[in-house]
């Protein structure tokens, strides 16, 4: 009897001291985030970790309880420790917890996206409710010092810069604006797979797991994005005034469906090159030449993605052995 009593209370100790240790760590990591700031874009990376160790271990309702206890102190040191609280913490809890529901690994990618897109989406919000802070007009007159900084130095060097010219890289410029919300899923997709990596290879490595994620050419998306990406289309047909709020809409349903086909694409060449036994390095190849010219692959690669989901393609393949 003594010994039923004596376990929860020796388990309820091992979890405090671990939260306590994950939470200063968490903590340690923030400080140097905001007083290191050299270092800071590689802290902000790690800072999920230690909330994704903890809840991989314990589960949702501890991971709770560390991450509001995270959150009070860091709100007494700072307000401004709280939208790097709310993102990176709650990114890391629901990895962690999907982690300790033993979810595919693809699962737990895209429960930590979502998390870390919807907390951006939160931060960003009530900034500018509650801060009135205008990320985009910064956002614009950062573009127009970065405009006047690029023709002034290539100018010195001899080079006339054309007002057609400045009004084309304008035009870019505002089209990230428009991209805003299918730039915070890719940044949210990143931070996700960064951090869930890491936290894998430490967990690997500590406690002699055996996490890892499934190879890229068994990576593949529902075909429901095709019918997305198409709607996206047709919208941008019909709401082509950038003032109109679906043009908004309208041009993101497009970007971002859009660029989950490419991924579709590419890993598709993964599965066909190992599906023909050809030599390792072409996907690597193809990885490459589309970060260094994506708009020459993004076409190609997108139309491969499309035919890859459409027509069911690997189940064929696989059926044809």
């Amino acid at each position: 009897m003594n010994r039923l009593i004596e376990v929860p209370a020796m388990t309820d100790k091992r979890i405090i001291q671990h939260a306590a240790t994950y939470g200063l760590t968490f903590l340690g990591l923030l400080m140097v985030t905001f007083f290191v700031p050299m270092i800071s874009v590689l802290t902000i990376i790690l800072l999920p970790i230690p909330m994704i160790i903890f809840s991989s271990k314990y589960g949702f309702k501890p991971a709770l309880f560390l991450w509001l206890f995270v959150l009070a102190i860091g709100m007494l040191l700072t307000w401004f420790t709280l939208p790097f609280v709310l993102i990176m913490g709650l990114g890391g809890l629901m990895i962690g917890v999907a982690i300790n529901q033993n979810q595919h690994p693809y699962e737990v990618l895209a429960k930590g996206t979502i998390a870390f897109v919807v907390t951006l989406a939160v931060v960003y919000a009530s900034t500018q409710l509650i801060f009135n802070m205008d990320w985009v007009g910064q956002f614009e007159a950062s573009m127009e010092e970065s405009i006047d900084t690029t023709v002034s130095t290539v100018e010195d060097i001899g080079v006339d810069v054309s007002s057609e010219d400045l009004e084309i890289v304008r035009e870019g410029y505002q089209e990230l604006i428009y991209l805003l919300p299918t730039l915070m899923v890719l940044v949210g997709l990143f931070l996700a797979f960064v951090s869930q990596w890491l936290s894998y290879k430490w967990m690997n490595r500590k406690e002699k797991r055996n996490y890892k994620f499934p190879p890229f050419r068994d990576f593949s998306f529902p075909t429901s994005i095709i019918w997305f990406f198409l709607l996206g289309i047709i919208m941008s047909w019909i709401y082509t005034d950038p003032a109109d709020t679906m043009y908004l809409a309208a041009t993101n349903l497009y970007a971002l469906p859009g660029l989950l086909l490419v991924l579709q694409g590419l890993s598709f060449t993964f599965y066909y090159t190992h599906y023909k036994n050809w030599n390792k390095s072409i996907p690597i190849i193809v990885v490459i030449a589309f970060v260094l010219f994506p708009f020459l692959l993004v076409f190609p690669l997108r139309m491969i993605g499309i035919i890859d989901l459409g027509l069911q393609l690997r189940k064929r393949l696989e059926g044809n052995k």
